[in-house]
């Protein structure tokens, strides 16, 4: 006789950080992408929340798929000098619950 075993989803999703907890000192295994650039376009910047909302292909470092989302800036002032429609090169870590640019530039 078929067993069929349904898990759930939020089970799943639950799995990488049990692990990362169970070997604390181990290496990330996303740290070789950790310095990777993505490309992305700037699609909307807010200067008084130090963030950007980004339209992206693959984040390997964060181990995240094409989208556009909002993104939090290391430092405020990188925004200064980019505009909405600029297509960039940056990378990006997981701070917490939050996903956050480390380094943005013009893509030539």
């Amino acid at each position: 006789m078929k067993q069929i075993v349904f898990v759930s989803m939020l089970a799943l999703a639950a799995v990488p950080a049990l692990a990362q907890q169970a070997g604390q000192g181990a290496a990330k295994p996303a740290a070789t992408a950790a310095g990777e650039l993505a490309d992305g376009e700037i699609r909307r910047i807010d200067r008084a929340r130090g963030a950007v909302v980004l339209k992206h292909g693959e984040l390997k470092s964060v181990n995240m798929g094409p989208m556009t989302m909002s993104f939090k800036l290391k430092d405020p002032k990188m925004a200064d000098q980019l505009k909405e429609g600029d297509k960039v090169k940056f990378t990006v870590e997981q701070k917490g619950d939050d996903l956050v640019v480390t380094s943005i530039r013009k893509a030539p």
